[in-house]
């Protein structure tokens, strides 16, 4: 077993040695098909359980979603009433068979409990493989993220030997940061971005009198891409701290650049997110408070400003050694 690891270990190695192109490129193209293995191991994985993750995917709108009759009646305790009066010897009807029976009118009374479940939105399939379509989609991406710590371990194989110990020291912990704030990105997007955008689209189109009949492969598909725009998004403070560290921007400049970057930002929630306004402009504030962050966070690691050029080059102060007497006399001899 510790064999197998210090194995391990060593394909991560720095390696200096040069790599014909030729080998190199067998390399990449080994890297490509275990990489494609992995993703379809981790998508005949989700195959099985899509129906789950789409159930996640569905419950912050669970409450928006229109119950079918059959599903309240049986997720409800029901009450029958019958008038008093009904119960005579004159709806007494005997069958043909013998049997005998009260002909009445009664009235099933649902309780209200039932119907605070009930909402604005009816789930619909464009068309017959839509389901099918949907099914794979989520499957598609269930699986990426399973296989994900596998396809870090296949690209870092292939990457990791030219890369020396410390940058490979900084690079490990650049990808514990951006690992943790894509994660802090997808949970903030399902647990406040889309219950809130839905909620606002849902009211706004009931005060316009319309009802919300929806597709169902565009309802997931709208909650996939504003979860993955939001861990995608939150990755921001990794490429400014990155560039900071390279000395290529500074707290200076960033302040200076603050007006144009918010409206860089909002540029990007417009291009991440679903088209409505609501969801760009939920994107676009964790953002601009992560812009503000790290200001602060160059300012006090000391990357503060670069250097002027006066300041960059030293004052060298020349001095003449040469006497001053000897100077007069050659003057005088000319």
């Amino acid at each position: 077993m510790l064999k197998k690891l210090k194995s391990f270990r060593g394909k991560f190695r720095y390696d200096d040695s040069e790599m014909p192109f030729l080998e190199h490129l067998e390399e990449f193209r080994k890297t490509t098909i275990r990489s494609a293995i992995a993703l379809m191991i981790g998508m005949l994985v989700c195959l099985p359980v899509a129906d789950k993750l789409i159930l996640v995917l569905r419950a912050p709108a669970e409450q928006y979603i229109e119950k079918n009759a059959s599903a309240v009646l049986q997720d409800s305790a029901m009450r029958l009433r019958i008038p008093a009066a009904a119960m005579s010897e004159t709806n007494l009807v005997k069958g043909a068979d013998g049997t005998a029976y009260y002909n009445v009118e009664a009235r099933i009374a649902i309780p209200r409990s039932a119907n605070q479940k009930e909402g604005v939105i009816r789930l619909q399939f464009s068309e017959p493989s839509a389901a099918l379509k949907m099914w794979f989609m989520v499957a598609f991406v269930g699986g990426l993220l399973l296989s994900l710590p596998a396809l870090v371990f296949i690209i870092g194989s292939f990457v990791l030997p030219g890369v020396r110990d410390t940058e490979r020291k900084l690079l490990g912990r650049i990808s514990i940061f951006s690992g943790a704030l894509f994660m802090t990105g997808v949970v903030m997007g399902y647990k406040i971005t889309l219950p809130m955008a839905l909620g606002l689209m849902l009211r706004i189109g009931g005060k316009l009198g319309g009802e919300s009949i929806w597709f169902y492969n565009k309802y997931i598909s709208f909650s996939i891409q504003l979860l993955l725009g939001f861990g995608i998004a939150f990755q921001l403070p990794v490429v400014i701290l990155i560039l900071g560290k390279m000395g290529l921007v500074n707290s200076r400049q960033l302040r200076e650049k603050r007006r144009h970057m918010i409206v860089a930002l909002l540029i990007v929630a417009m291009l991440l997110t679903p088209p409505d306004v609501m969801t760009q402009l939920l994107m676009a504030g964790p953002l601009i408070l992560l812009y503000e962050f790290c200001i602060w966070f160059l300012h006090f690691s000391g990357n503060r400003e670069k250097p002027t050029k006066k300041e960059s080059q030293p004052d060298i102060d020349i001095e003449d050694d040469t006497p001053a007497e000897s100077i007069d006399g050659d003057e005088g001899k000319n």
